[in-house]
């Protein structure tokens, strides 16, 4: 008997016409079941999808579904059945026709992107199956690709080319023309009577083409991102209480020589509009009057959508902290035109209470799981929070040590009751080799340093580090040596030691030193935390200290005993943190006090109390200010005087930084006495001249906007003002009491520390601008 194809050919997705009845009356036995035309994908794996078994009755509507099966696995264009005659019964024959393989991906006229960057984004494989619908999604991958890089224009295509002598095997070749990069040279705003252009533009993140263009990256058009800006200009308008704004459909020419776009669209306005009343429907867990306190939401007070979306989250996290973790809660504005007043309905739907399941971390290659729970608040087997969640969110991703951080909450299909925690994290490198120079002006000169540090050691969280920094202008050294286990064992307590060694210059006038003195000293520090955000810790510090006699400008005004000594001191600190991100913090605050004693031991006797205040917000787009406040105290006890090493002095890129390196301060002048001065000194003819010898007290006052300039290169343009001044007693009466300055600077952030280039104008004065360059993070 020959063989008769007991389905017709399978093209597309029109499976469901070969689900028909049998050629046949009776259903014979399957016998044997064979398949042909297949070269390279395995027998067994065809196989595995075919549910009909020898000894079945053939059935239709299950050889139907074997032949769908089949077609799935996607490595074909056809599959058929066949019967044919055996002993018994049938044989069950599966035809397939295999896809071509893929030999080669070629790409031809780019040259924006290379060779990697193409292969990144069309993510083909050579020797995989031909899937068109690959193809296209490599496509679209490639024109968004080039669209980021502002080559909206561009057109790519592809060829699929089979290979001479090749067994089914193709070529896939994407043809590519760049075209012109295209700026936005224009947005035009029309119908905005009562928000200016400027307010509008400064939300959104399609920004018209300037000068910077071509470091600051603006001016580039892509059609994604201006389809989110109307979405933001819309909830915008919401915040000011137009609820009744409508953004127009935009715009977009593009000029003949396809270099330059301009943009315009119209904007409807409307009133604004004021909150109504406020209500709550759903399930009810709290009284209304619990509900309404502290709500944002005002009657009579402006409409905000951002207060509406911030009042949304609270009230599922309040409700989460019962144990509702996937509580719905949906709020229902209804708009009243002849008020112009906006009534809010909140509908809860608390869902299934649940309790915490397992909690699991992953993407953590280098970093131990015990480093990211002991910073969870959330414990397997309690009842679910949602406030513990957020908190834990927080905690994880202030450590530092990954570049993104996610919480996702995972159903059990089994137990509807329990939640399961997946923390998805992306380790961030946290090693640090840094061997590098740095440049100042003034009397500094060059520097260079080297430093080894992990912030991360081992993957326990702990911090090691070993450093060593060469001032040229200053005959500057310093060597530090240290290590921080910020969890002893299963505790909560902290520890850590410092070994040191410094050689410096203390002031100089005109290259002249003040003194030269060198430090060798160790510290060790015991920490616990009080309260969530806050930690005490109290450090042992004992230090040697001696002056080069010979380098003293003037021994009438600084005897050695004021340098020479040992310190044995004691301090207690209180730390404040609530920064997102210990090494670059978009938001949040820091805050410090401490009080250190010097007096257990030693020959030192003074008391030094400290200060300090760090804020950071981000202000729009990406813009964030930073500000810094800290002021220092340091007075005599015992009948003693103060060391003088141990004064305050400003000016430099860490303090004034309009001002040169430690130049701000009390000043003393030089006598006239040959036999008081240093060589140098007399040599240099200073008799008479003031020089800083350093304060009791100081303030300094630091305010910054950080705004990316290059985002994927991570580097950074800054603006600053600072204030401050060392003195004795109450500002030493002088006028101004406090020294002011300007600059701007850039930061590139890089893989070996933030690198500093930092211009600062002195306010006060009248000296000449100063430039500093080091490797290190701003405050």
């Amino acid at each position: 008997m020959p063989q008769v194809r007991l389905f017709p050919p399978l093209w597309g997705t029109l499976l469901s016409l070969f689900a028909s009845s049998l050629l046949f009356a009776a259903s014979p036995v399957v016998k044997r079941i064979d398949i042909e035309g297949n070269k390279k994908i395995e027998t067994a794996a065809i196989r595995t999808k075919i549910l009909t078994s020898v000894g079945d009755r053939l059935d239709s509507q299950v050889v139907s579904n074997d032949i769908r099966a089949v077609f799935s696995l996607g490595y074909f264009d056809d599959v058929e059945a066949f019967e044919d005659e055996a002993a018994g019964g049938v044989r069950l024959i599966f035809k397939v026709s295999e896809k071509p393989t893929i030999a080669d991906i070629r790409f031809e006229g780019a040259s924006e992107l290379n060779e990697e960057e193409l292969e990144e984004e069309a993510q083909l494989k050579a020797f995989e199956v031909l899937d068109i619908h690959k193809l296209n999604l490599a496509v679209d991958r490639l024109s968004e690709k080039y669209e980021e890089k502002g080559y909206y224009l561009a057109d790519i295509r592809y060829d699929v080319e089979p290979v001479k002598d090749g067994e089914n095997e193709v070529d896939v070749v994407f043809h590519i023309d760049e075209n012109e990069k295209i700026k936005v040279r224009s947005i035009t705003i029309t119908g905005n009577n009562l928000v200016s252009d400027g307010e509008l533009k400064k939300v959104m993140q399609t920004q018209e083409g300037g000068f910077f263009s071509w470091l600051t990256g603006s001016g580039t058009y892509r059609e994604a991102v201006f389809e989110r800006d109307i979405a933001t200009l819309q909830f915008y308008y919401g915040t000011l209480g137009y609820v009744r704004a409508r953004i127009g459909a935009p715009e977009v020419t593009v000029t003949p020589d396809k270099k330059f776009i301009y943009i315009n669209f119209h904007v409807t306005e409307g009133e604004k509009y004021n909150v109504g009343d406020v209500d709550f429907s759903g399930d009810l867990l709290f009284s209304r009057d619990e509900l309404h306190e502290d709500l944002e939401l005002k009657k009579g007070e402006v409409f905000n959508t951002d207060v509406l979306r911030r009042e949304t989250l609270r009230y599922t996290e309040k409700y989460g902290d019962l144990g509702y973790a996937f509580a719905n809660v949906v709020p229902q504005p209804e708009i009243h035109d002849d008020t112009k007043t906006v009534d809010v309905t909140f509908e809860i739907d608390k869902g299934r209470r649940v309790y915490v399941g397992e909690i699991t971390v992953v993407g953590n290659t280098k970093t131990k799981d015990k480093v990211v729970r002991r910073e969870l608040q959330l414990r397997e087997g309690e009842l679910f929070s949602g406030s513990k969640l957020r908190r834990s969110r927080e905690n994880v991703t202030r450590l530092g040590f990954f570049d993104n951080v996610e919480f996702n909450r995972v159903s059990r299909k089994n137990n509807p009751n329990v939640v399961d925690i997946e923390i998805k994290v992306t380790e961030r490198s946290t090693g640090q080799l840094v061997i590098g120079a740095g440049y100042a002006s003034g009397d500094i000169g060059f520097t260079a340093q080297a430093q080894l540090s992990q912030q991360n050691f081992l993957g326990n969280g702990q911090v090691a580090s070993l450093s060593a920094q060469i001032m040229t202008g200053r005959k500057f050294y310093e060597f530090n040596l240290g290590f921080d286990e910020p969890y002893v064992g299963s505790s909560r307590w902290s520890l850590g030691g410092r070994l040191y060694h410094v050689r410096r210059i203390v002031t100089a006038l005109e290259g002249v030193p003040t003194f030269q003195e060198m430090k060798t000293g160790f510290s060790i520090n015991l920490g616990h935390p009080v309260f969530e955000y806050t930690n005490l810790s109290m450090t042992y510090k004992f230090e040697k200290s001696t002056v080069d006699e010979s380098t003293i400008i003037d021994k009438s005004i600084i005897h050695p005993n004021q340098v020479n000594g040992y310190a044995s001191t004691l301090m207690a600190k209180v730390v404040s943190d609530k920064r997102d991100d210990r090494f670059d913090p978009r938001k949040g605050w820091y805050g410090e006090l401490s009080a250190e004693l010097a007096g257990l031991g030693g020959d030192r006797r003074y008391f030094r109390t400290r200060g300090a205040f760090k804020f950071f917000h981000p202000i729009i787009w990406d813009f964030i200010f930073r500000f810094h406040l800290t002021g220092a105290n340091i007075a005599p006890w015992g009948g003693t005087a103060v060391p003088i090493n141990e004064l305050f002095i400003q000016g430099g890129l860490f303090s004034l930084r309009g001002y040169d390196f430690l130049s701000i301060g009390p000043k003393r002048t030089i006598s006239g006495n040959p036999a008081d001065l240093s060589a140098e000194a007399f040599a240099a003819n200073l008799a008479g001249r003031q020089f800083v010898i350093g304060g009791h007290n100081e303030v300094l006052i630091q305010a910054e906007i950080e705004f990316p300039l290059l985002k994927d290169a991570r580097i950074k343009g800054v603006v600053f003002f600072d204030a401050g001044n060392a003195f004795d007693g109450f500002f030493n009466n002088q006028s101004p009491a406090l020294l002011t300055d300007v600059g701007y600077g850039i930061r590139w952030f890089t893989p070996i520390g933030p690198l500093r280039f930092e211009f600062g104008y002195p306010m006060v004065g009248g000296g000449s601008p100063k430039f500093y360059f080091t490797i290190g993070p701003p405050f």
